[in-house]
């Protein structure tokens, strides 16, 4: 059975090739959403100025809406991954969650972009839910504006641990001292999070790596080599702004009872020797960050070209698993420049077709220079018969 469309005119249309929510078994993915009513007019009080706050509650509206348009219930989410412009607006942002959250357990983590598709958005949030599953205690709150800084925040469901995990002590300071001591810590951090849940690092089949400085990559991965060993678990590292200024990175993790089996992609080059292209665990593909590069070991020429060689690899993950294009449900694409925007989309289009799966793209570093684009992508066995929102025109 194809894709089915659940039609709403209350969300913005699209504007480029990626619908708003998709659900997949019990799996909802809601993609990057910003503070818009359905003309795409940002919510904002006074005219001409950003109004981080009203936007953050129109866009925790429209999560809302897309989360119960599938089916799905605000106790079912375990991820909220949220992106801001100006982390001057960040106590607001944080307000607004509060007021969102009243204290559910998600796993949660916050990044800067410089800016969105959008133009004038101030910021932008996705999520991912597991519908059923059973909610945990209550988060603590400060003075009702944010939740308490801890080394980590996670989320069991079912055989699945989602977890974003920080250089953050006991007593939720952040740790003086390089990447290594920092990784040191965010390491054990995820680490004990998962013991806690009668799981292991080698379970573990997603990473996705923030760095506030592209330059610590490679003493960040020697710090990893101590914890993990092969087949590694699929990775994405990329570079960004982080919450608190002295951070230099944050860890988001998922893991699975009895961990994944490497899929490697025939004939493609490996862009991180201590990662595997893909992971397979039960019906999900997790998926490496994959760049432009071609088999021959260089790069693809331009942006569009590199878009398309990144899917070609990652269409070769898929074929491998024996998983298809429409299996994808859901991209968190890198870009290195906004300027880049039409051209990565002209290459998208290319390994993906309608109805679109959901999708998150921000400006960030990359390990290597020469790539333009990097994309991350999780695929699911009942990708193609997903139920997926779509734009209908009043």
């Amino acid at each position: 059975m194809p894709r089915s469309v659940v039609a709403t005119d209350a969300l913005m249309q699209p504007i480029a090739q990626f619908s708003f929510g998709l659900r997949a078994g019990d799996l909802i993915y809601i993609g990057a959403t910003a503070g818009t009513d359905a003309a795409r007019r940002l919510s904002g009080s006074t005219p001409g100025l950003v109004d981080t706050g009203a936007q953050a509650r129109r866009m925790f509206s429209n999560l809302d809406l897309s989360l119960k348009l599938l089916g799905g219930r605000l106790e079912d989410v375990v991820r909220l991954k949220s992106y801001l412009a100006d982390w001057r607006d960040l106590p607001g942002y944080r307000k607004a969650t509060a007021e969102y959250l009243q204290s559910r357990v998600w796993c949660r983590s916050t990044l800067g972009t410089p800016g969105f598709p959008l133009p004038q958005a101030a910021v932008e949030a996705e999520m991912l839910a597991v519908v059923g599953r059973k909610p945990g205690p209550p988060v603590p709150f400060v003075n009702g504006d944010a939740p308490l800084l801890s080394p980590a925040s996670s989320v069991m469901a079912g055989e699945q641990h989602y977890c974003t995990a920080y250089p953050i002590d006991s007593g939720g300071n952040v740790a003086a001292g390089d990447i290594a001591l920092q990784a040191e810590l965010a390491l054990r951090n995820l680490a004990q999070t998962l013991q806690a849940s009668g799981l292991s690092l080698s379970e573990i089949v997603m990473l996705n790596v923030t760095l506030s400085d592209i330059r610590l990559h490679q003493d960040f991965d020697k710090m990893f080599q101590r914890c993990f060993d092969a087949p590694y678990p699929a990775r994405s590292i990329q570079t960004a702004s982080l919450e608190h200024p002295a951070m230099l990175l944050q860890i988001e993790s998922t893991a699975i009872k009895g961990g994944g089996r490497p899929v490697m992609g025939r004939g493609q080059p490996q862009s991180l020797a201590t990662a595997s292209p893909g992971m397979l665990a039960g019906d999900c593909l997790h998926m490496s960050g994959q760049i432009g590069m071609l088999p021959d070991d260089t790069f693809a020429s331009g942006v569009q070209a590199q878009t398309e060689a990144a899917w070609a690899r990652i269409h070769a993950i898929l074929d491998e698993a024996g998983m298809q294009p429409d299996d994808v449900i859901h991209t968190t694409n890198y870009l290195t420049d906004w300027r880049h925007y039409a051209d990565f989309n002209a290459g998208f289009a290319t390994g993906v077709s309608p109805p679109y799966p959901p999708r998150a793209t921000v400006l960030a570093g990359l390990v290597d220079p020469r790539a333009l684009i990097q994309i991350e992508a999780l695929a699911n066995r009942n990708g193609r018969n997903a139920a997926v929102i779509g734009f209908r025109s009043r």
